[in-house]
C-alpha cells in the first residue's frame, strides 16, 4: 500500500509539475495531429502540449492576430515555409542557428533550409517538403487516342500541348449543353504555389530577393502573358471549371471521371486511394514552349514565438516534431513528403 502511494504521489507531482506549450498548428485531422503529440508527451511527460488545430483557410489571419499580440503565445506555430521571409522581419520568429548543430542541420533539403531561412538566419524548422505534377486519366486519353503525357523530365508536356489535350478531352456527354468532362482541374486554383510557377516559367519574378515586395513584379509583361493564359482556360477555352475552389473537389472530379487531368501535389498520391476505380498517370509540371521548367516546392515549416517564455519547452517539441522518428510516422499517418532526406533512406 505505502509503494502504492508512494507512485501515486510521484505521478501526482509530474502532472502538477509539467509545463504547458501552446502549439498552433495547421488543422489537419486530429486523430492524426493526436498520435504524434501523445508520442512525444510519452518521451517529455514534464511537458503537456495544448495544441489548436486552426482550418487552412483561417490558419494565416489567426497566426497574425496572434503573433501581433506580443504576449509570446503561441510558443511554437506551424509555419508555410514562404512566410518564413515575412514573419522574421517583423520580429516574430526566434533565430534557430544556435540551437541547431551542424549534423542536425545537415538532415534537411538544402532547399528546405533556405526556405526557413532569412538573411542568413535560420528562423524555421523544415516540416515538409512538396512537389506537384499533372496526373492524367488513362482512360479517358486511351478512349480518345490521346498519347499518355511523358513521365520524363526532359520531355515534359508545355503547357500549350496541355490546353490543346484539354480542348480535346472537355465533353458533354448527353448534349445537354453542360460539360460532364473536363480537360483539366487546378487542385490550387486560387494560390500562388500552382500558379506561380506558371508565370516563372516565362520568366516573370514574382517578389523582391527579400520575398517582401510585389509592387512592380506582378505587372511585367511576362506575369500578365502567364495569368492570362491561366484565365483563358476558364473563361475562353473554358476546360477547366470556374469557381472549384476546393481542393478536395478538385480531387473528387479526378477520381471519379469528371476530369482528364489535375495539375496537383504530390500528396494526391495517397489521397487519390479513395478512388481506387481510377487509373491514372503522373507526368511533370509543364511548362511555356520557349519558357523554362519551374516545379513548385517548399511546404510547411515549424517556428518558435521569439517572445516565448517557455524556450526549452519549445525546442524539445520542435525538435521532436521534425525529427526522423516523428516524420516517418507524420508521412505515413498523412502522406506529406518528408524534408529530411535521411528519412527517405528508411522509408520502404
Amino acid at each position: 500500500m505505502r509503494k502504492l502511494l508512494l507512485v501515486i504521489v510521484l505521478l501526482l507531482g509530474i502532472m502538477l509539475s509539467a509545463t504547458t506549450i501552446e502549439v498552433l498548428w495547421m488543422g489537419w485531422p486530429q486523430d492524426q495531429v493526436m498520435q504524434v503529440i501523445n508520442a512525444f508527451k510519452a518521451e517529455n511527460p514534464g511537458i503537456d502540449v495544448d495544441i489548436q488545430l486552426v482550418p487552412f483557410g483561417q490558419l494565416f489571419q489567426t497566426i497574425e492576430v496572434r503573433l501581433a499580440a506580443g504576449d509570446g503565445t503561441p510558443d511554437v506555430y506551424i509555419v508555410d515555409g514562404p512566410n518564413t521571409a515575412s514573419y522574421a522581419a517583423r520580429g516574430y520568429l526566434l533565430p534557430l542557428d544556435e540551437h541547431f548543430s551542424e549534423e542536425e542541420m545537415s538532415a534537411w533539403f538544402d532547399a528546405s533550409i533556405e526556405e526557413g531561412s532569412y538573411h542568413g538566419k535560420f528562423y524555421s524548422v523544415p516540416y515538409g517538403t512538396s512537389s506537384a505534377g499533372l496526373f492524367y486519366n488513362k482512360a479517358i486519353f486511351e478512349e480518345h487516342g490521346i498519347p499518355f503525357p511523358p513521365e520524363n523530365l526532359e520531355e515534359r508536356l508545355t503547357w500549350e500541348e496541355v490546353a490543346e489535350i484539354a480542348k480535346k478531352l472537355t465533353k458533354d456527354t448527353n448534349a445537354d449543353g453542360l460539360t460532364d468532362v473536363w480537360g483539366l482541374v487546378i487542385e490550387q486554383i486560387d494560390r500562388p504555389y500552382l500558379i506561380f510557377p506558371m508565370v516563372q516559367s516565362l520568366g516573370a519574378k514574382v517578389l523582391s530577393d527579400d520575398g517582401l515586395v510585389s509592387q512592380g513584379y506582378i505587372t511585367s509583361d511576362e506575369f500578365i502573358e502567364g495569368t492570362t493564359f491561366y484565365w483563358k482556360l476558364f473563361n475562353e477555352w473554358k476546360v477547366s471549371p470556374q469557381g472549384l475552389n476546393d481542393s478536395a473537389i478538385s480531387r473528387e472530379y479526378f477520381g471519379t471521371g469528371r476530369a482528364a487531368m489535375m495539375l496537383g501535389n504530390e500528396w494526391n498520391i495517397r489521397r487519390m486511394l479513395q478512388y481506387p476505380d481510377i487509373d491514372y498517370g503522373l507526368s511533370p509540371f509543364p511548362y511555356f514552349e520557349g519558357g523554362v521548367a519551374v516545379t513548385p516546392t517548399g511546404s510547411w515549416h515549424v517556428g518558435i514565438n521569439s517572445k516565448t517564455k517557455k524556450l526549452e519547452e519549445a525546442l524539445a517539441f520542435t525538435k521532436y516534431i521534425t525529427g526522423k522518428e516523428a516524420v516517418i510516422a507524420w508521412h505515413k499517418l498523412n502522406g506529406i513528403a518528408p524534408a529530411r532526406s535521411d528519412v527517405y533512406e528508411a522509408l520502404p
